[in-house]
């Protein structure tokens, strides 16, 4: 893998790598966008909002939500930093170092009255995909959108609880009227509704909270059940949530079954009276219901209220109250006390109008003429028009003949006369006669001599008396039976319509010739006779005639045979093809008397066995066999008499006509994967014999081929089809398939799309990251005219998931395979909704640059002395990791030195860190604590002005401990001015070093050096070997700054500097 381009640009950039492929693609542009400033750190920035039009993108109206917590890691999944959306849903990262990262969103900071709505850059775990942040880039798009959660909802029914169980069971119907009140907590009506049709009640868009309902029934009901609700109609309380769906705030009400019922009836007819007005009241005169008298009189007021009512009626004009039953004459009842089940019905009225009578009847017509089956109306009218009671009734006399209905209809049923009598409700009547005869027809015709035996009656044949003629009916009975007369004529006259037949007898002499009419036995078909004269029943007859003796059949005017002898032959055989000397497809016979005469076929009969292979036919003096197809039939010649001639089988052969060619109406194929179709091809001549085809593909992997040359192709590749007669004449057909779709890898770093050939091998690492910052390999599908297709007609399979991972479909086109960051080879194979191999090719994983994840050391805090040396021992995480290469970095060298290697050198006291970080920037630290090499130095002054004697010594200016301190401020003194002489001692400084608590040895294991000797001097008389055995170095000062460099002998390491300064 190459390593990643980086590069510094001003204004508006994109984020793109580099992929080693061993191919070209071109980069994506992500659609995350960043601003770089030369030089400069990144910074990342977006903000959290309430997406109220659902367009992924910060409005202006649209408001920031703050608290949701965002936290920015590296590549390696180290926490960088955290912060949280402000109060206009800003967030930021600001100095990032350049390098590639995610973030991720604790989804548990979602405000709890928002729900997420949409998303750009984030995924459903809450983890954004990887993006790059250049020096001085800005980068955004990565944000989320919200919508504030609806209000609660309670949606419940009230309904008329038939067997008190508390549920509202089939057949228990809602209750309407009912008002349900919705309180809060504090006793506050939140709002107020009333049951709809069906029982329901619904309170939508409640703010979350706790509240409780209050339900008033109908006057009629009366709460009976009610799994939340008490007994004084309230809930008890109950919290409702953002978006919760309430259903179980049912009420169960019994309603009352109380009944105030009756009848309105007409006195004159003693019939219910419709449409009559019934208003209900209560006792202080409240209109409570009002209805009117059904078809039958009778009126309902049900499921009343417990109280007192009383009913009136609205009694027409022109009617008046005659008779009662707990109403008064007034027509308003008594008051009536009901109960919740209160039965009170009975309570009538009997109304009497004025009344018109009749006084007469107008119909339609006086006497009426019909035949038996016909059917008519009696059209009466009672007059005056405006009679009260204009009911007729309908009697006939004799209902054997005729039958009427009491609307008029009548129905002739048999041969008579009979009355119809219309009478009125006020006994004026009219009657209307009715004669009824039969419906008759006529049957003649004749029996004749058919003397050319065609069975039609022609000019010339004379009609044949003494036939006998007996009409039968459909029960086959004898109606009636005649003698033909002089003519040959029959008449059935006055015949009732209806089926019959008809037998002819034929006189002596005479035998029956079958006709259109007649069969051989001289009976006909049923014949349907109507009110007509029927005259088409004419019955052929011949004359008796000897017997011919046959003595010769021959088959004639055989084109190849000449004139066949088939006396002695039970058969013939000829082909499906043969055709006599006419050319016509007929076997022609001929028979023959004994002396060699044509024998007249009058009256001859031929019968075929099975007339769909050959039929025949008496044509003038020839037997004539028409052949239709290949296969046997028995043929049966008889005489006039039914004596049988000849009985042979005709034997029809199929010829064979051989297949020359073949037509196909495409030599060559294009086509794709999954596709279907049928090869049109066609034996040649048309009228082959045999005209069977096979198909055979030589690549069946590629195109298969069915038995009716019906084609599937199943792959990519070229093939042929051969198509083959029964004769094995072939021809060959090309078919070329291809792909339905191109397969396209897209978003590689630097490099074009490329398009996936069959067989294809795809050479990635492990490490593979695409332009959107994902270890994906994208794809993207297009059809031949280069337009996107959609990816889920189609499925990916991996045969190595640990290597190569196919991703869930997003649907946003793209096929995206995970690299699963394991070395290997995977097969990948897409196939369409048939199982059809579309495409497949190889992903070769190489084991990638495997990078650092972190990196220990043995000791993160180190005490040391000035002048010590060490080495850091440091290890890199994971023990494969491709560079292992670490830098050390001391925070101040001039306390800690560190070398390449991460061995160090403790130079002076004080505290330094030392940052170990790996090739790809991941970082710890060891912190020393370097002490003093000296346990103690001690500074003072001294002056001994009475050396003779011993003192006393005067001491001035002292400094308990220098070891620490690498600067030091001594004070000149009068003191240091004093010359030693042999009095007194010089004026001077002592500078006293202990290691461990032990003087050290100036002579032997410690040299100094002095820079300025004229502020520090060091050669005087006290500067003995003596005194700098006990690790003293003195010196007599005068004004200015000078430097003491302590050396360790046995190394020539600086264990120690001290600048002086004297003032």
């Amino acid at each position: 893998m190459q390593n990643n381009h980086s590069f510094k640009k001003l204004g508006k950039t994109t984020l793109v790598g580099t992929l080693a492929l061993g191919m070209m693609v071109t980069p994506i542009i992500s659609s995350i966008q960043a601003n770089a400033a030369e030089g400069a750190k990144g910074s990342i920035s977006d903000a959290m909002f309430e997406d109220l039009n659902g367009n992924g993108q910060k409005d202006a109206n649209e408001a920031g939500i703050s608290g949701i917590k965002v936290t920015l890691f590296n590549d390696q999944g180290v926490e960088v930093a955290t912060t949280t959306s402000a109060a206009d849903g800003s967030y930021n990262f600001d100095n990032v170092d350049e390098g590639t990262y995610y973030m991720h969103v604790d989804t548990t900071t979602f405000p709890d009255n928002y729900k997420l709505f949409t998303t750009q850059g984030f995924g459903s775990d809450g983890n954004s995909s990887y993006f790059h942040v250049a020096a001085g880039e800005t980068v955004s798009g990565y944000h989320l959108g919200f919508y504030k959660k609806a209000g609660g909802t309670i949606s419940s029914t009230v309904f008329n609880d038939l067997n008190i169980n508390g549920k509202q069971d089939e057949g228990e119907a809602g209750l309407s009227g009912a008002k349900v009140a919705l309180y809060n907590v504090s006793g506050e009506k939140i709002a107020e509704t009333t049951t709809a049709a069906d029982g329901s009640y619904t309170f939508t868009n409640i703010p979350a909270g706790t509240y409780y309902e209050h339900v008033t029934l109908p006057k009629n009901a009366k709460l009976v059940s009610g799994e939340q609700f008490g007994s004084d109609g309230n809930t008890g309380y109950f919290a409702v949530n953002s978006e919760q769906q309430i259903t179980n705030l049912n009420v169960g009400a019994k309603i009352n079954t109380a009944v105030i019922s009756g009848t309105i009836t007409d006195k004159a007819s003693q019939q219910g009276m419709k449409d009559i007005e019934m208003v209900l009241y209560t006792i202080d005169g409240t209109r409570v219901a009002s209805t009117t008298t059904d078809a039958s009189g009778n009126y309902k007021f049900a499921n009343l209220a417990e109280d007192f009512y009383y009913v009136h009626a609205i009694v027409p004009d022109g009617d008046s109250v005659v008779d009662t039953r707990g109403f008064g004459m007034d027509a308003y009842s008594y008051y009536i006390q009901i109960g919740a089940d209160t039965q009170a019905d009975n309570f009538n009225l009997t109304l009497k109008g004025n009344t018109v009578e009749p006084t007469d009847i107008i119909v339609n017509t006086d006497d009426i003429a019909a035949k038996v089956g016909d059917t008519g109306k009696i059209d009466a009218s009672v007059q005056p028009s405006d009679a009260t009671d204009k009911t007729l009734t309908y009697t006939v006399s004799d209902p054997s003949i005729l039958s009427v209905d009491a609307d008029g209809n009548w129905t002739a049923l048999a041969k008579g006369e009979a009355d119809i009598t219309v009478t009125t409700a006020n006994g004026i009547s009219k009657v209307i006669h009715v004669v009824v005869s039969e419906k008759v027809g006529e049957l003649k015709s004749f029996v004749f001599e058919d003397t050319n035996k065609n069975g039609t009656k022609e000019a010339g044949e004379a009609g044949v008396s003494g036939a006998t003629v007996a009409l039968h009916g459909a029960d086959g009975s004898v109606v009636a039976t005649q003698t033909t007369d002089a003519n040959g004529q029959y008449d059935f006259k006055d015949v009732p319509v209806g089926t019959y037949y008809i037998v002819v007898t034929a006189p002596a002499g005479y035998d029956i010739k079958p006709n259109h009419a007649f069969g051989a036995d001289g009976v006909t078909g049923y014949i349907n006779l109507t009110e007509s004269t029927v005259t088409t029943y004419e019955c052929a007859v011949i004359k008796d005639v000897a017997p011919v003796t046959v003595s010769s059949i021959k088959w004639i005017n055989n084109k190849e045979g000449g004139n066949v002898e088939l006396m002695d032959r039970d058969n013939i055989q000829i082909q499906d093809n043969y055709v006599d000397a006419d050319n016509n497809p007929i076997v022609n016979i001929k028979l023959y008397d004994q002396n060699n005469n044509v024998i007249d076929l009058t009256g001859y009969t031929v019968t075929m066995g099975d007339d769909t292979i050959a039929t025949g036919a008496i044509d003038g003096n020839n037997v004539e066999l028409t052949r239709h197809k290949a296969g046997a039939t028995s043929v049966m010649i008889k005489d006039p008499s039914g004596r049988v001639v000849k009985n042979f089988v005709l034997n029809i052969t199929a010829s064979v006509i051989p297949a020359t060619d073949i037509t196909l109406d495409a030599t060559n194929i294009n086509t794709t994967i999954g596709s279907t179709g049928k090869i049109n091809a066609s034996v040649q001549p048309a009228n082959a014999t045999d005209k069977s085809l096979t198909y055979t593909s030589a690549n069946t992997s590629i195109l298969t081929v069915a038995a009716d040359g019906s084609w599937e192709a199943k792959a990519e590749g070229t093939t042929t089809v051969t198509v083959k007669t029964a004769n094995n004449i072939t021809k060959t057909i090309t078919v070329t398939v291809t792909s339905p779709i191109s397969v396209q890898l897209k978003n590689i770093p630097n490099y074009p799309d490329r398009t996936i050939v069959p067989n294809d091998q795809l050479n990635i690492n492990t490490d593979y990251i695409n332009t959107f910052g994902s270890h994906d390999l994208d794809f993207k599908y297009y059809d031949k005219a280069s337009a996107e297709v959609n990816p889920t007609a189609y499925t990916v399979t991996s045969s190595d998931p640990t290597v190569i991972a196919p991703k869930a479909n997003i649907g946003d086109n793209y096929v995206r395979l995970a690299v699963q960051g394991k070395a290997g080879s995977s097969v990948i194979t897409i196939k369409d909704a048939k199982g059809n191999i579309i495409r497949q090719f190889t992903v070769n994983v190489a084991q990638g640059a495997i990078l650092p994840t972190g990196v220990t050391v043995a000791n993160s805090a180190v005490t040391t002395k000035v002048a010590s040396t060490g080495s850091i021992s440091a290890t890199v995480q994971p023990a494969n990791a491709t560079d292992k290469t670490l830098t050390y970095t001391s925070s101040n060298p001039s306390i800690l030195k560190v070398n390449a290697d991460g061995s160090w050198e403790a130079m002076n006291n004080g505290t330094a860190t030392v940052t170990v970080k790996t090739s790809n920037g991941l970082t710890t630290t060891v912190t020393f604590t370097v002490q003093a090499y000296f346990s103690t130095i001690l500074e003072q002054g001294n002056f001994n002005p009475d050396k003779a004697s011993g003192g006393p010594v005067t001491y001035y200016d002292s400094i308990a401990d220098l070891s620490a301190s690498d600067n030091i401020t001594l004070t000149y003194n009068t003191l240091d001015a004093k010359v030693a002489d042999a009095t007194q001692t010089n004026g001077r400084r002592q500078f006293i070093f202990y290691v461990d608590g032990n003087p050290v040895n100036f002579n032997t294991d410690y040299s100094f050096s002095i820079t300025n000797q004229t502020v520090l001097n060091s050669d005087i008389s006290n500067n003995t070997e003596g005194a700098r055995a006990l690790g003293h170095i003195e010196v007599k000062v005068t004004r200015g700054t000078s430097k003491i460099t302590v050396t360790r002998t046995s190394d020539g390491k600086v264990v120690k500097t001290i600048n002086v300064t004297v003032q």
